[in-house]
């Protein structure tokens, strides 16, 4: 059996289109190509500390600045201190991605410095084969001045214990 021939000329093999992570209100498409690079205000606080990119074979966030990487760190410490209900927390990244709201995964690189970050304010990283993951221990001294309060307070907070 011979395989069907296209009267057609330059067809391309068929397949679907690569989806775009949805990137919130505002967003600016650049040389409206949604396929190569965007940005805008995306992320927990909508203040442009997060950019969307494609990569060869990855579409992931990237954190624009140092500033940004706080933030986050800020927002996650916030969402867990509000929604977790038991003394521990073990959190890698997807879980991580969740808490953030985010629509895809977070750069590596961006990642391992969100992770550092967290070990930098004491919360354990554990290595693995399948991955890093953080253990967030309710305990710990900067979750209990978390607990039930504002964000811009846990950003003031986590500064604090940076030595901002």
């Amino acid at each position: 059996m011979r395989g069907v021939k296209s009267k057609i000329e330059n067809v391309g093999p068929l397949r679907s289109p690569t989806q775009a992570p949805l990137v919130g209100v505002g967003a600016d498409f650049k040389n409206g190509h949604p396929g190569r690079a965007w940005s805008g205000p995306v992320g927990p606080s909508g203040d442009g500390g997060l950019v969307v990119k494609r990569y060869r074979r990855l579409v992931a966030y990237r954190v624009t600045s140092f500033d940004g990487v706080i933030r986050l760190v800020a927002e996650v410490l916030h969402r867990v201190a509000v929604s977790s209900r038991g003394s521990v927390v073990y959190m890698n990244a997807g879980k991580l991605v969740r808490y953030l709201g985010l629509g895809g995964p977070i750069h590596p690189i961006d990642l391992s410095v969100i992770y550092s970050l967290l070990a930098k304010l004491g919360f354990e990283v554990v290595e693995q084969s399948r991955g890093k993951y953080v253990v967030v221990r309710m305990d710990n001294p900067i979750m209990r001045e978390v607990k039930s309060r504002s964000f811009d307070e846990v950003l003031e907070i986590v500064k604090k214990y940076l030595g901002e």
